[in-house]
C-alpha cells in the first residue's frame, strides 16, 4: 500500500483501534495547538428582535492544526493497512451490511453542509450572546444585520475552524446509503484548513449513527448547528431553526445542492466519525 498524508487524524482513536485488534505498531503522540483572537462589532448587532449595541468583547477560540512527523505518517498507514488486510474493517459496496460503530474506509467528493456553515456563525453569535444582556426567550433568527454578518464573513474569509465538530457529506462513495462524516475539532494535521479537507478524499471511519429510510428516518443537526449551547436553549432554538439554515446560507449567496443537510438528515444515511482523512 502507498504511504497515507493524512489531513485529518483522530491519533487516539487510530491507536486505541490499533490496541483492541492487536495490530503491533509503535505509538503515536496528538500534539494539539489552540489559539483566539478578539472580534469586535460595532453598533447595533442583531437578528430580528435579537438586538444589543456595544461590541463583541469575547475572545472567538480558533483552532490549529498539529504536525506528525515521517515516521508516524508510517505508522498511520501501518495501522489503516493492517485494520484492512485483517478483515477488520467493512467492505464499501452496494449491498454491505453495516451496523454501528463497524470500522469503514470510503472514498469520494468530501464537501462542507450547510448545517456545519451555519455553525461556525452560531457559535460566533454565542460568544456574542455572552457578552450582552439579551432575554433568551425573544431570541428571533431574522435578518442578520450588516455588522454582525461582516463579523460572520470575516471568519470564512479568514479560513478560521472554529473549535465545534464539523459535518461534511461524502458524494460518489460504492456505499448505498447517503454518507456524512463527523469531524471532531482540532485534528486537523500540519497546515491543513477545510478547503483542504474539502475534494477528493478516502475517510477512515466508524458508524456513529444509521438512519433509515422512511418516514421515521431522520436525524437532528442540533450537534453540528449547536455545538457548546444550553440542552434547554437548543431545544428552544431547534423550534424555529427549519428555514434559519437557509437563510443564513442565502445571507451568504453560497451555492449549495438543493438536498444540502439542514437542520435534519434524512433516511437512507449513515454517519462516520472520523479517524482519518487522506
Amino acid at each position: 500500500m502507498a504511504l497515507r498524508r493524512p489531513v485529518y487524524l483522530d491519533a487516539e482513536t487510530l491507536m486505541a483501534l490499533s490496541d483492541y485488534h492487536d495490530l503491533d505498531v509503535a505509538q503515536l503522540t496528538e500534539v494539539v495547538e489552540k489559539s483566539s483572537k478578539k472580534r469586535s462589532a460595532k453598533a447595533t448587532a442583531g437578528w430580528g428582535m435579537l438586538s444589543g449595541g456595544g461590541e463583541l468583547g469575547k475572545d472567538v477560540e480558533l483552532q490549529t492544526s498539529y504536525t506528525i512527523e515521517p515516521s508516524e505518517k508510517a505508522t498511520v498507514s501501518k495501522v489503516i493497512d493492517g485494520l484492512i488486510a485483517a478483515g477488520h474493517t467493512v467492505e464499501a459496496s452496494p449491498d454491505a451490511t453495516l451496523q454501528k460503530d463497524d470500522i469503514i474506509e470510503v472514498e469520494g467528493e468530501v464537501r462542507l453542509t450547510a448545517a456545519s456553515l451555519a455553525g461556525k456563525m452560531l457559535y460566533v453569535l454565542r460568544k456574542y450572546l455572552e457578552s450582552t444582556d439579551q432575554d433568551i426567550r425573544e431570541l428571533d433568527f431574522g435578518d442578520v444585520e450588516p455588522e454582525v454578518l461582516a463579523l460572520f464573513q470575516s471568519v470564512y474569509l479568514g479560513n478560521e475552524l472554529v473549535p465545534i465538530p464539523l459535518l461534511v457529506d461524502v458524494a460518489g462513495t460504492e456505499l448505498g446509503p447517503r454518507v456524512l462524516v463527523n469531524l471532531r475539532p482540532n485534528l486537523f494535521v500540519e497546515s491543513a484548513m477545510i478547503d483542504q479537507i474539502e475534494g477528493e478524499r478516502r475517510i477512515l471511519g466508524t458508524i456513529r449513527n444509521i438512519v433509515e429510510e422512511g418516514n421515521d428516518g431522520y436525524l437532528s443537526t442540533e450537534n453540528w448547528l449547536l455545538s457548546g449551547w444550553e440542552y434547554l436553549l437548543r431545544r428552544m432554538v431547534m423550534t424555529q431553526i427549519d428555514h434559519t439554515v437557509q437563510d443564513l446560507v442565502d445571507a451568504l449567496a453560497i451555492d449549495l445542492p438543493a438536498k444540502d443537510v439542514h437542520a435534519w438528515i434524512s433516511g437512507p444515511a449513515i454517519i462516520l466519525d472520523a479517524v482519518a482523512i487522506y
